[in-house]
């Protein structure tokens, strides 16, 4: 049986269930979200490049901890409508995989990035508002630093 790791990004936590089976199951809220990156929102939309380190950095620490926690080899999905949205904007028209990469949302973020450094939002075709920006930096912290390759998104019930 294959172990589920749920990621739910909210307003002000994030909640990181683990389906375990038939060892112990891990129910964990973080104190981030997408109005929850430090000091509270993004200020500006775009965010600035020292806003996006600062929340990175924030998130880091939330996030790190859960190496110790977390068991090996889980599965990690979310129902979350930004994820969709996200999904949406990783893969080519008419294909929907389900799955979004690791390298999608480092993709995705990048084009964040850049935008943060300057160039202009309509160059990206990504939004740039503070949720989805949020949502982007919480993921790609989470599945980078805690070694998932992917993320399936289902469309919640």
């Amino acid at each position: 049986m294959t172990e589920i790791t749920r990621i739910s990004i909210g307003d002000l936590q994030t909640r990181v269930c683990v389906d375990a089976g038939f060892s112990s199951a891990v129910d964990l809220q973080l104190g981030i979200g997408l109005m929850q990156l430090g000091r509270g929102p993004f200020r500006r939309e775009p965010p600035s490049e020292l806003e996006l380190e600062s929340a990175i950095a924030f998130v880091e620490e939330a996030v790190m901890p859960l190496a110790k926690v977390l068991p090996p080899s889980t599965k990690l999905v979310s129902s979350d409508a930004i994820a969709s949205r996200l999904l949406a904007l990783a893969q080519p028209a008419g294909q929907d995989t389900g799955v979004l990469t690791l390298q999608q949302v480092e993709h995705i973020f990048g084009e964040l990035a850049a935008v943060s450094l300057g160039r202009p939002s309509s160059s990206s075709g990504v939004p740039t508002d503070g949720p989805f920006v949020s949502y982007v930096l919480i993921l790609r912290e989470f599945m980078h630093h805690l070694a998932f390759d992917d993320i399936g998104i289902t469309r919640a019930p």
